[in-house]
């Protein structure tokens, strides 16, 4: 975003009236606040947060940054953007590398941005205060996962103080336990008998009894609008006591007063006025005149902030002006109500005086406020910017949203970047995936009618991604072959996402060296493209392929090359392209974590492989099935930890949860596997028995996972030759498809197999193979999960060694498999939060209410559900958490970092 498109009313200190009413106990508050990380104004409005907080900011012996929010900051690189400005307009000169990666020509991490900024934050010599203003106006997911991301590593220089008329979407009882947070609510906000008898003197103007004071305060329960509504109500009536008998003081009653006590006494030029420009978030003289033809705007709106109705000056100068928010809803419902034919005119108006002056930000919503979608689809076109991914999509996708789709399907640019961004910022909206689909479609034929090869390839691609969404992933990669058969050779980004498409399908088929090729070759075009997030998929799947061949040491580096190009690892930017369902924006992140668990796990770093593991599963819990080897990883970490219960208890709660066919049947899988390792023979040969085979050809990772399982069901059962029997089925298509980690876990089985029908010397020369082909990438797990049987033939393979490394290395295995078999390890501090059956978001909100001390019919009001639901959801934590009352489970909760 260049800087001239920066509203600088927008980081402006609000400036305080001439006569303002003190209040030294809740400044000193704030100004206490400064030492921990975080201030919260959370009340409705009215309850002057705003003025406080501007009294505050002028008094305050730091410096303080500035920055009024409105609905369309609800992109996070607009956000971004202006809490820079603001920073910089507090005196802070920093953000210059944020601000870069902001809007750079790829699609940067978020992540990134953030760092650089809270590293320039780190550096500063002078304590900061940033205040955002009106923050309840934010309700983008991905606003709120930045700022806990920030908060959670914000310097100690810089305190950040929130005011907002809903609690924002912040871990509040985390903060709270941990006394990071300092909260100003309703009751504090409440003027008190001493300040409500001053504001009304002193700032108003009234001279009334103690009483008659007292009987104002009690009806409109210390609400500073409500008493400021009362006082120009009160200056009509010379009988202030037959008023107040009269005034009930509720808000909703308070809210008729505005309009049938303060507008209609006015002028009729001034409602006229008032009226007509409450279209307007913020207004200056010059739009005021451009919808009112007023020629004396000015003077008219000094004249209105003098008479206290509720206008708000943004600037010093008393350029910039905006109406309190309530007072502005009165006036929109009374315009409706009196002259809605003028509405649509007022907002065209507004929208061409904003469009002329290159603001169209702001006149893009006036037209769609006025029903002018063709101009507002213009004025769309206009604001796209020409580096696509520099786009603000979330913004886009909303305004996108309310145009006819005749509008948008006559536009096939504008239609096709309307429906990336609905895929990019995954939406909960009012146009499901199906009418997405539907345009994405139209626009299609729109670029083949026109024989735009790049736009047809670009548009196949965003449809393959949209079908896995879906499920069909099939189908997604037969539109990749489509898109890679139709992009022009010199394409480089559209044709990176297609080749990766493609290499993936081939390693989902098991045909891994094609996929490690077609993946490099995406690689390549991604970096050509300088596309960080494309670059950091095809980073993780090369090294999902690189670990299925065996290469662990390659893998791990293409998993921390993914990692690498974001710094810090918890948000990912608006451009997220992933082929899996879950949270898009942190997919491929994840999957490189997963990874690495597997690698450390491999290595018998059980601590890496838990801290590890609990990153990548932090999520939906279905999320976690769709990565290759799904949750068995889970289950024989805890294994390995001696926690079979509590890989017993995750398996049963995920497996209530699951709703896809695929997942459950890799649950079933995996609750056999255990069942098998602790010893209930008759569980797993129940499932080896209702098992059938998998037809899917993207299946085959699971297939071969419960082809190996089933082997070791016939182990188990004394049926060596059955299990032979199975793994020579899989032997020759491992080899065929360089699996060398499933040939090696196949030689494994085999040689227990061999062992266990009396052919020793097969079963020592087939463990000998498995043994040099896994000593140079360390492999230790593969062996030693297959506990005692698989130690004694290594001892006895000992004394036939002759090679010092391959001694070495089987010495090394014995010598982890005693510690292991000795006494099971205890999970670390931490890993048993990500390992528990993890809560839905519907009950970490009841989490949080039990916290904050919420009965149960409080938590039925908070959520708007029955006393027996809130019940129901109560009852489920405590199971998941073990707990045996409320108390309990907070604690608890507390501990595995849940709160």
């Amino acid at each position: 975003m260049p800087e001239p498109d920066l509203l600088v009313t927008k980081f402006t200190i609000p400036p305080l009236r001439s006569v303002l009413l003190a209040r030294s106990h809740l400044l000193e508050v704030l100004e206490q606040s400064r030492s921990v990380p975080l201030t919260l104004l959370s009340a409705s409005a009215g309850f002057g947060k705003t003025t406080l907080l501007s009294a505050w900011a002028r008094e305050s012996t730091g410096q303080v940054a500035w920055l009024t929010l409105d609905e369309q900051d609800n992109d996070p690189t607009r956000f971004w953007t202006y809490v820079i400005a603001a920073l910089r307009h507090g005196g802070t000169p920093l953000g210059e590398a944020a601000e870069a990666l902001l809007h750079a020509p790829q699609s940067s991490l978020l992540t990134s941005a953030l760092t650089s900024l809270i590293n320039d934050l780190a550096a500063l010599a002078q304590d900061t205060a940033l205040i955002l203003d009106d923050y309840q106006v934010i309700s983008e997911p991905a606003i709120h996962a930045s700022l806990q991301f920030a908060l959670d590593r914000l310097p100690p220089r810089l305190h950040l103080c929130l005011s907002s008329r809903v609690d924002p979407q912040l871990p509040l009882a985390r903060l709270r336990a941990k006394g990071q947070v300092v909260e100003l609510r309703e009751p504090e906000l409440r003027l008190r008998g001493d300040e409500a008898a001053g504001f009304l003197k002193e700032v108003m103007g009234l001279s009334l009894s103690t009483e008659e004071i007292g009987r104002l305060e009690q009806r409109t329960e210390g609400w500073v609008a409500g008493l400021q509504l009362a006082a120009l109500s009160l200056r009509r009536h010379p009988d202030a006591s037959a008023f107040l008998q009269a005034f009930t003081g509720s808000q909703r009653f308070l809210l008729d007063y505005v309009q049938e006590e303060i507008l209609e006494p006015l002028p009729q030029g001034q409602q006229r006025f008032l009226l007509h420009t409450s279209v307007l978030d913020r207004m200056n003289a010059e739009t005021c005149q451009a919808l009112t033809g007023e020629q004396a705007s000015q003077q008219l709106l000094e004249s209105l902030e003098r008479a206290h109705l509720f206008l708000i000056p943004l600037d010093e100068e008393r350029r910039w002006y905006r109406f309190h928010m309530l007072f502005r809803e009165v006036l929109l419902a009374r315009l409706q109500a009196r002259e809605p034919e003028q509405v649509a005119r007022l907002h065209r108006e507004a929208a061409l005086w904003y469009a002329a002056r290159g603001l169209l930000h702001e006149a893009i919503p006036h037209t769609l406020e006025a029903g002018d979608f063709e101009s507002a689809a213009d004025l769309l076109e206009r604001w796209i910017v020409p580096q696509y991914w520099r786009n603000e999509f979330h913004l886009l996708r909303r305004w996108a949203e309310r145009l006819p789709d005749a509008v948008l399907h006559a536009r096939p640019e504008l239609s096709f970047t309307y429906v990336t961004a609905v895929v990019l910022t995954s939406p909960r909206g009012p146009r499901t995936l199906e009418h997405v689909e539907v345009s994405l479609r139209q626009t299609e034929e729109g670029f083949r009618a026109r024989g735009d090869r790049v736009g047809l390839g670009a548009a196949l691609v965003v449809r393959a991604v949209l079908t896995s969404h879906q499920g069909a992933f099939a189908q997604a990669f037969a539109l990749g072959r489509q898109a890679l058969d139709v992009l022009p050779e010199d394409e480089i980004h559209w044709r990176g996402h297609a080749l990766c498409l493609v290499g993936m399908e081939a390693a989902f088929a098991g045909e891994l060296t094609r996929a490690q090729a077609l993946l490099r070759q995406g690689l390549a075009l991604y970096e050509r493209a300088e596309t960080l997030p494309g670059t950091q998929s095809a980073l993780a799947t090369l090294g999902d392929v690189c670990l299925d061949q065996g290469e662990l040491h390659l893998a791990a580096r293409y998993f921390r090359q993914a990692l690498a190009s974001s710094e810090a690892q918890r948000v990912l930017a608006h451009l997220q392209l992933t082929l899996q369902t879950g949270e898009r924006e942190t997919y491929y992140e994840r999957r490189a974590r997963y990874g690495l668990a597997q690698l450390a796990y491999e290595w018998n770093d059980l601590d890496a492989a838990a801290r590890e593991l609990g990153e990548a599963l932090l999520g939906p819990s279905e999320w976690r099935h769709m990565l290759t080897g799904g949750v068995l990883l889970q289950v024989r970490l805890l294994l390995a930890r001696g926690a079979a219960e509590q890989a017993r208890e995750v398996l049963a709660d995920l497996a209530v949860q699951a709703s896809r066919p695929e997942v459950l049947r890799e649950l079933q899988m995996c609750q056999a596997y255990l069942a098998l390792a602790v010893g209930d023979l008759a569980t797993a040969q129940r499932w080896a028995a209702s098992a059938a085979p998998e037809p899917a050809p993207l299946a085959l990772s699971r297939r071969e996972e419960e082809a190996l399982l089933l082997a070791r069901v016939r182990l188990a059962e004394g049926q060596a030759e059955a299990a032979l029997d199975v793994l020579a089925r899989w032997q020759q298509e491992a080899r065929t498809s360089e699996r060398q980690r499933s040939a090696l876990h196949l030689l494994v089985l085999g040689a227990l197999a061999h062992q266990a029908s009396g052919a020793g010397p097969q079963a020592r020369a087939t463990l000998l193979q498995a043994l040099r082909l896994a000593r140079p990438e360390g492999y230790q797990r593969l062996f030693l999960d297959e506990g005692q049987p698989i130690a004694s033939l290594l001892q006895t393979l000992l004394p036939e060694l002759r090679e010092e490394a391959l001694s070495a290395y089987v010495r090394t295995l014995l010598r982890a498999s005693r510690s292991a078999q000795a006494k099971p390890e205890a999970l670390p501090e931490g890993a048993a939060s990500v390992l528990l059956a993890p809560l839905t978001p519907r009950e970490r909100r009841v989490l949080q209410l039990l916290a904050e001390g919420a009965s149960n019919q409080e938590i039925a009001k908070a959520l708007v559900v029955s006393l027996a639901t809130a019940k129901k959801h109560v009852a489920s934590i405590l199971s998941k958490l073990g707990a045996e009352n409320r108390t309990q489970a907070i604690a608890r909760a507390r501990a595995r970092s849940l709160l």
